[in-house]
């Protein structure tokens, strides 16, 4: 199979209908009641070996344990290394594993950590443990409820290409190091604590958080659950300039593009929740809205074209 996230039709097809019960396409983030007590679980891995990939698997799972509007409240992670790791280097993952967290106001509660002659790759596989009394679920979208993007689309994978220096040595051949200067700290940006916070209160019908598979990847994730369509306009997506061109340089989708960062927030009245958003300093959009029927539509000016899976 490809490399990245399995496509939603094998995974359904080899791993949810076997399971029978619990996960659900969309679903990103595990339920369990305990006494009366919701308990959520959500995973993330990294094996890249990009220099984020450790943080970038913290972020993840704790951004699912948000969108599902819980509440984190603590992060374990299983270190699997190859043969060549080295005690520093060990030391190195550990420590940005937990400044991860502390970005992310929990700590890092415990783990596993092995070396395997089978890891061609450091992978690094993180839990995240929260709560909540309002599980979200995709359900609850009705025809009409509003989508709500926050921050910009491609965050993740921008600061990933800026974190490498294979990529930014070749960036840097065509562009001044000088004009991404404003994206260096784009890492700090990758958490969504804050814009689900605000949509808690705000009262949502449901929230997905934006990462492998970019903006269309999630709007599908989100459309299979529900079992609704949805309409956007494409020109509404926001997007960083700088992350424009990068993903013009490189040759990717932008809408493709890891997008960790960026919520997607889903209610009746987008326009209200995005100027509470922007008073709190956090950027949104508001770029379409769920049908009743299977339609996935995405609008260009006058052109219009359907979302495929891949």
């Amino acid at each position: 199979m490809q490399e990245g996230k399995i496509p939603g039709n094998i995974l359904k097809r080899s791993v949810i209908n076997l399971i029978g019960r619990g996960p659900r396409i969309g679903a990103d983030c595990a339920c369990m009641n305990a006494s009366g007590t919701h308990v959520l679980s959500a995973m993330a891995a990294g094996v890249s070996k990009n220099a984020l990939s450790p943080e970038l698997a913290v972020y993840k799972a704790a951004n699912n344990i948000w969108a599902a509007g819980g509440t984190l409240l603590g992060i374990e992670a299983a270190f699997i290394l190859d043969t060549a790791y080295t005690e520093q280097e060990l030391k190195s993952l550990t420590r940005k594993v937990i400044s991860a967290c502390e970005r992310c106001g929990t700590y890092l509660a415990g783990g596993h950590t092995e070396v395997s002659g089978a890891a061609a790759r450091t992978c690094v596989a993180v839990t995240a443990v929260g709560c909540g009394d309002n599980v979200m679920s995709l359900k609850s979208i009705r025809p009409g409820d509003e989508i709500v993007v926050t921050k910009w689309l491609g965050l993740e994978e921008t600061a990933m290409i800026l974190a490498d220096d294979v990529f930014r040595e070749r960036l840097f051949e065509r562009y001044a190091p000088r004009y991404f200067e404003s994206m260096e700290s784009c890492a700090e940006w990758l958490t969504v604590k804050e814009e689900a916070e605000i949509a808690l209160e705000y009262g949502v019908s449901a929230m997905h958080d934006v990462s492998d598979g970019g903006i269309y990847g999630a709007l599908w994730d989100m459309a299979e659950g529900a079992g609704r369509g949805f309409e956007i306009d494409s020109g509404l997506i926001p997007f960083k300039q700088e992350t424009v061109e990068i993903s013009t340089f490189f040759d990717i989708d932008a809408y493709r593009m890891k997008s960790s960062g960026s919520l997607i927030i889903v209610c009746k009245d987008g326009e209200t929740l995005s100027g509470r958003l922007e008073e709190a300093g956090i950027p949104s959009s508001v770029i379409g809205r769920f049908t009743d029927n299977n339609d996935k539509i995405i609008r260009n000016e006058d052109e219009i074209s359907y979302l495929g899976r891949k």
